[in-house]
């Protein structure tokens, strides 16, 4: 078995076998990956064919597992478990105190035989946006990336910074949510809020979807921790699916704040 850096070619069959799962990949997190980011993803070959995909992201003291995926043909002959193994080692040689995933049903055994810890649920919400409001470039990366530090005890600049390039921070000081556009469905997320203020959360939704073009798709990774789901199920939210965060750390990680995460499951 050989891991390499995914090439230019290997994206296309990503692309399929994702569709094929139904995996919404958002196209900023498509970009960072496929430019600032393309050493951190991989490909599996073995047998001289592809068999399978995973991201491996590190940031200041904290890392994200993500993308993994491997080809039904080549399912049940370990080659998840080789992705992930060789994902984790990556990203332990870096010296990283936390490693993060979302984890479906399917890979939740293979995450807990290796150490991993539940830590919330990550529910996926979808509404549709009304095109109220105008995009008004209202940027604020400081405050967002100040914010965010806050949140989750470190520096996340390097991606907010990238992700803010193409989006528009709605909200306000304490509460903070990027809009991130997108030709298949808009995204809102990172969305931060500590203290919780139910009033101004919906007062942050409400911008989003008013600022979301109208009838384009607008998708949401909250966590259930964060109390949001009456104030989602009343602005048009509808709940398409959960997954479970999970983490591994010598010590219990503290998310005060964080409403919803900056990807759709594999970069945090």
């Amino acid at each position: 078995m050989q891991f390499l850096p995914m090439k230019s070619a290997d994206w296309q069959l990503f692309l399929k076998w994702a569709a094929t799962e139904r995996w919404t990949i958002p196209s900023q997190e498509l970009r960072l990956f496929q430019e600032q980011w393309r050493h951190c993803f991989f490909v599996l070959h073995a047998e001289g064919k592809v068999t399978g995909f995973i991201s491996a992201v590190a940031y200041e003291e904290s890392g994200w597992i993500g993308n993994l995926l491997v080809g039904s043909a080549y399912r049940g002959l370990g080659y998840g478990s080789a992705l992930f193994d060789f994902a984790l080692a990556s990203l332990r040689q870096a010296g990283l105190k936390r490693i993060w995933l979302t984890a479906s049903k399917t890979g939740l055994p293979i995450y807990q035989r290796r150490g991993f810890v539940t830590l919330d649920r990550v529910d996926r919400w979808c509404g549709r946006g009304q095109g109220l409001l105008e995009l008004s470039q209202r940027l604020a990366t400081t405050e967002l990336i100040d914010l965010d530090r806050n949140c989750w005890g470190e520096s996340r600049a390097a991606l907010l910074s990238l992700l803010a390039n193409q989006a528009e921070i709605c909200g306000s000081d304490k509460n903070m949510a990027l809009l991130q556009p997108s030709a298949s469905a808009w995204q809102l997320g990172p969305w931060l809020a500590p203290p919780h203020d139910s009033q101004q959360n919906r007062l942050t939704l409400q911008e989003a979807l008013a600022k979301t073009p109208a009838g384009a798709g607008l998708l949401t990774d909250v966590l259930a921790s964060a109390g949001m789901e009456a104030c989602l199920h009343l602005a048009g939210f509808n709940k398409s699916g959960s997954n479970l965060l999970m983490c591994l750390s010598t010590q219990t990680p503290c998310l005060q704040g964080v409403v919803a995460l900056a990807s759709l499951g594999s970069i945090g």
